[in-house]
């Protein structure tokens, strides 16, 4: 799977390992930026190497602010608690 603007991510390494991040850029074919919306935010992106991340199907409509960043992979970690995933 192809990572995108607006993907969601999960880190498979370094210290924000199992964590979901969204992608906010495209440096190059090998590094992202990305943001969670609270330690990585979106005037202070990482950049990752994208061999040590894991690309979601689910994508982020609109990245406008930290907070509706924060509340949406909060609401996609809720989700995962119900459906046990």
């Amino acid at each position: 799977m192809k990572i995108e603007v607006r993907t969601v991510v999960i880190v498979k390494a370094g210290k924000e390992r199992f964590s979901r991040f969204v992608v906010t850029d495209v440096i190059d074919e090998r590094f992202v930026l990305i943001a969670d919306g609270r330690h990585r935010t979106l005037d202070r992106p990482k950049k990752k190497n994208i061999i040590h991340l894991q690309p979601t199907a689910e994508r982020i409509d609109s990245i406008t602010t930290d907070r509706k960043l924060r509340e949406f992979l909060r609401s996609l970690e809720r989700h995962e608690d119900i459906s046990g995933g």
